[in-house]
This record gives C-alpha cells, structure tokens and sequence, in this order.
C-alpha cells in the first residue's frame, strides 16, 4: 500500500510539475497566469507532504518529531491552500474586489491556520504520541468542513450566477462550479465516507485533475480572448477602413468643388487676358483702346497671380517650408500699408474703411510679412463679401500680460451677407466656401482663410470666428507678441530711394534663362534702365560666355534655377571654381518662381549673392541688382 502510494504521488508531482511549467510557458493573461501558479505550486507542496505523511503514517518506530513536523506543515498547506485555488478563481472569473473586502475573505484561512498552530500543544484536531500513531482530535471534522470555505463559496457563488442566468459569465461560471466541486467531493468523501487509510489517495487525484482541468480551460479562455482582440481589431480595422473610405469621398468632393471654382476662377482672368490681348492685335493704332486693354489685362494677370499663390502658400504651409522671421514692427505702419492696399478695391465698391486703433504699446516684435499677409487675407475676404457701401473696420486691442509681452486681438468686422452656423465650423478649412463662385458672384480659391488658421497657428496664436447671415462678419486673430521699443523699428521709408535707370545705366548683364519668353521681359526691363544685356540659354551655356570673354566684362549674372543641361546651382558651383580669380567673384543673382525659404538658403549656400522671384516686380529687380553692385 504505502509503495502503491508513493509511487503514485511521484507520478502526480511530475504531471503537476509538467503543467506548472506549461502554464508558465504558454499562459500570457497575467494575473490569471500568476495564482494558477501559486495554486499549482501549494498542490505540489501538499502532495509531496501527503506522502511523506503517508510514509510516516504507515511506517512503525520512525521519528516521532519529524513525523509531528511533516503533519503540521502538510496541515498547514491543507489550510492554504484552497485559499490558494479561492484566490485563481476569481481571477479567472475577472473578479475585482476593494482591498477591505479581500482581507475579511483571508479572515477563514487565517483561523484555521490559528487552530493548526493551537492543535500543537493541545490536540484538538490531531496528535501523535510516542509509538508515532495518528490520531484526529475532536476538532478535526468541524475544521475539515470550516476548511470547505473556499471550494464551498465558488461553488455557491458561481451556481448563483448560472440559475441567475447571466450570460456574459455563465460560461465561466459553469468551469469555476465544475473547478470547485472536484476537490470538494474529494474533502467531503475523505472526511465522512472512507476511512482515513482507504481515502488517501483521493484529494491529490481531485486536486491534480483540478490543476488539469484548470489548465485546459485556461488555454481555452486564451484562444477565446485572443480571438476576440482578434475580431475587435478587425472590426476597428474595418471601421477606420469605412470611415477613411468616407473621409477620401468627402475629400474628393471637396476637391471636386475646388476644381469646378478654381476651373470658373482662372477661366475668367485667362479670358479676360486673352480677349483684350485679341483686341490689341486688331485695334494696334487705336491708342485708347490699346491703353485700356493693357490695363485690363494687367488687373486679370494680378487676379489670376492671387489665385496662384493661394494654393502655393497653403502647400508651402503644410509642407513645413515656411519659417518665421521676426523683426521690430510697428502696428500703425502696417495699418498704414493696409490702408494703401486696400484702398483701390475698397473704394471700387464704395466701402467705408475704418481703423480702430488704442494700442499702448504699439512696437511689438513679429513676423512682419506673415502678418500683414494674414490681415490682407482676411480683408479680402471681407471686401468681397460686403455689398457696395457697406463697411469694414479694422480694430487693435491690447491686453497687457507682463513687462515683456501683450496679448493683441485684431479684428475685421464688416457688414457682408454672412454665413450660417454650420459653414462656421468649416471657414477656415481648405478650399471651403459656402457657395460656388457662379453662385456668389465671387472669385477666390476658398484658401484665404484656411492660410489664415495655419499662419496664426504658425505665429503661436488663434484665430475665430461669429457671424450671422444677412448680418456681416468678425474674425478675430489673438497673438501674444513681444514689446518691442521704438528705437528697434527700423523706418523703411527713410531708406535712400535707388535712382536706379541712372546708376546702372553701362551696367553689363549676363542673362542665363532657358524660357525664351521669360528673357524677353528680362531684357526689355534692364535695357530700360540703361543696361547692356547678353543672353544664354543654359548654364552650360553660361560657363563657356565667361570663358570666351575678359575678366570684368560682365558686372552680373542674372541665373535662372531650372534649366536644361546645366541649373543654376551648378552653374554657380562652376562658376565659383574658375581658375580666374576676377570670374569666380562675379556678382550672381537667381531667378526662380521657387519663392520658398530653403530655395533662397540653397542659392546663397551655392555662392549666390542674391535672389529674385517670378513674376519679376521690376522695382524689386531693379532695386536688387544695384544693392549686390554695391557690395
């Protein structure tokens, strides 16, 4: 019998070591993972310790003390350990209980660990006198049955919910009851119907076929959570799926209606350019109607040039290419500049222009460029939405925060036909209008304002937005900007005006310009202010020019940037490289329509002295090329 037994024991202690290193291996749910563990571990130690106290039991005239310790520590891990299996239950379960709630479920466990401990000295559950016999004590059923607690209470706990018929945990319930109820049969039989030395082998099967059991249905749980991520995932998956498919539908009818307005809003000006261009040819002597067609087709060239760098600026935003560059300001300046700006459209309408302006502190430090370029957006906007003799008004306002800073709110309020809630939400997204340009009977991208959003947004600031149809408009940019002192503003209109035709008449150019078109201008524009112009079409082109002619021949190069055969970084590379001192250090200027930040930092990174933008302003070009020559 007593070999029969341990070999038996044996036997578990290697199956439950086998899953013990199963659950720690193939287990990933963590806590679960960690008391199936502790679990595992107390069965193992309380079947070693049976058969030991079998060993004991059935051997005559061993070691009463080590039989005495062997009975009180597996009586002990007979306490512990259905707390142990109560413990890996609920967290199979998903239980979640307050930590006050936690320690009176440890108050049955711990009494009986009291009485195994007060049984040493008095015998109230079991004994051992001296010729090694085993007896139970008085206490021992009523502490057999008080130790059911554990496997009692999930049994019950989870019986309820399965007559309660909760379907989101009736299936685990269901396991959690069947768990249970295998070592409580064992216990129950072991104490009430076979004797002590029949039943032995009893409660370690129960046990080992609980961690058996407990095993499997955790690999079960597993697939069946890991198959709903899975199907989770995938739903969600197919959510962001339909919702991308929605977005890029969206997407392309706004495209759509961008490209219908953009196809009517650049039509018009290339009509109009093309039509009184048709008429000069035909009425070439006719001098008024010849003055009156230029005139029409410079003001189209300078509709259809907004319209351009509209959509260049909003992709030169969202690529991150633009940068700011902040400079000492002076606010009433820049309304004087708006002022001047807006005046000819303003007065085309017959709109009243006021300016609102009680600044402190006037002189800030900001972006010059970005920001008049904001105000310039929104007041187009404004002018082209307001009915003849209507109003605009420009206000400032300042909020001191400290020494330093000020919080600026500008607004443009005018007295337009407004806009409902809903397109609210959407003003300052890109190519957003409310209604097509055939509709509103006006031209425009619909980029302005979402330019307007990013720029702010760029300068640290906010931009709003009320308005109410038939009512007018407000808009609203809060910048918190730096003060700066009067004596940083540089005064741009003291600067010394260029008499440009008179100091660079003689000056001798080499124009490189692969567009046969674009050189045409270039050249009526410098031989007008006196200059001598010669033309290459490429920098290949350019290198063998200087090659064939005396140092100081030429006083500049004007470069295009894209050309075939040699560009114009390249060409300046080259031309850097000369052997001939006087030609590596002759001035170099670049011509590009490449008006974003890095272009201008590649051309003065390559040895460029300066740079021009397309379309050419004559001033500005005129005005370049004599600050290089004077350097």
């Amino acid at each position: 019998m007593e070999e029969l037994y341990l070999g038996i024991s044996g036997f578990l202690l290697m199956v439950l070591t086998l899953f013990l290193i199963k659950i720690g291996t193939s287990i990933e749910r963590s806590i679960s993972k960690t008391y199936a563990i502790i679990f595992t571990t107390a069965v193992e130690l309380y079947v070693a310790l049976d058969a030991l106290f079998v060993k004991c039991f059935f051997t005559e005239g061993g070691s009463v003390r080590a039989f005495r310790i062997i009975a009180f520590a597996f009586l002990l891990m007979y306490v512990i350990m259905p707390y142990t299996w109560h413990l890996f239950i609920q967290s199979y379960m998903g239980v979640q209980r307050r930590i006050c709630i936690r320690i009176l479920e440890a108050v049955p466990m711990m009494l009986l660990v009291v009485l195994v401990i007060v049984s040493v000295f008095n015998g109230m559950l079991w004994s051992i006198d001296d010729h090694s016999v085993y007896t139970r004590g008085p206490w021992f059923k009523s502490f057999a049955v008080l130790n059911l607690f554990y496997y009692g209470f999930a049994f019950v706990q989870n019986c309820y919910i399965l007559i309660t018929k909760n379907k989101n945990g009736k299936r685990y319930a269901l396991i959690s009851a069947v768990f249970s109820s295998i070592p409580l049969m064992g216990i129950l039989i072991n104490i009430f119907v076979f004797p002590l030395h029949d039943a032995y082998p009893l409660q370690p099967y129960c046990l080992t076929a609980t961690v058996l059991l407990a095993y499997l249905f955790m690999v079960e749980h597993q697939k069946k959570e890991h198959d709903r991520e899975q199907r989770e995932k995938l739903l969600l998956a197919l959510e962001h799926e339909k919702e991308a498919a929605r977005d890029a539908k969206e997407a392309g009818a706004v495209k759509a209606t961008f490209l219908a307005n953009m196809s009517h809003d650049i039509r018009t000006p290339m009509n109009a350019i093309l039509g009184f261009a048709d008429i000069i040819a035909k009425h070439p002597d006719d001098e008024a109607v010849v003055r009156n067609a230029v005139t029409k087709i410079q003001a189209s060239g300078e509709v259809l040039m907004k319209l351009i760098n509209d959509v260049l600026d909003l992709s030169r935003i969202e690529s991150g290419k633009l940068t700011l560059e902040e400079t000492a300001v002076d606010l009433k300046q820049i309304s004087e500049k708006l002022n001047m700006i807006m005046e000819y459209s303003m007065e085309k309408k017959h709109i009243q222009f006021q300016i609102i302006s009680e600044l402190q502190n006037p002189c800030v430090w900001c972006d010059e460029t970005k920001l008049q370029q904001i105000l310039v957006n929104i007041l187009n906007n404004a002018v082209k939405f307001t009915p003849e003799g209507g109003k605009i008004t420009l206000e400032y306002e300042e909020t001191p925060v400290n020494e330093e800073f000020s919080e600026y709110r500008i607004s443009v309020q005018d007295t337009g036909i407004g806009m409902d809630e809903e397109f609210q939400k959407h003003a300052f997204e890109a190519f957003e209008r409310e209604r097509t340009s055939t509709e509103s009977k006006t031209e425009g991208t619909g980029l302005g304002l979402a330019i307007v959003k990013k720029l702010v947004e760029l300068m640290g600031g906010q931009v709003s937005i009320q308005s109410k149809v038939g009512q007018g408009t407000k808009i609203t940019v809060c910048l918190r900007l730096k003060i700066a002192g009067q004596g940083d503003i540089i005064d741009k209109q003291k600067e010394p005006a260029i008499a440009a035709n008179a100091e660079l008449a003689g000056v001798r150019v080499l124009l490189t310009e692969d567009n046969e078109l674009n050189a045409e201008i270039a050249k009526e524009i410098l031989t007008s202010a006196g200059m001598m112009v010669d033309w290459v079409e490429d920098g290949s082109a350019c290198l063998n020019r200087l090659r064939q002619v005396e140092v100081g021949y030429y006083q500049v190069i004007l470069m295009d940037i894209q050309m075939p055969k040699m560009n114009g970084y390249e060409a300046t590379k080259r031309i850097r490289e000369l052997p001939v001192s006087g030609m590596a250090h002759i001035p170099i200027i670049a011509m590009t329509a490449n008006a974003f930040s890095d272009d201008q930092k590649r051309a003065l990174d390559v040895g460029m002295n300066g740079f021009i933008t397309k379309p050419i302003d004559v001033d500005r070009m005129l005005r370049t090329i004599q600050q290089t020559l004077q350097r």
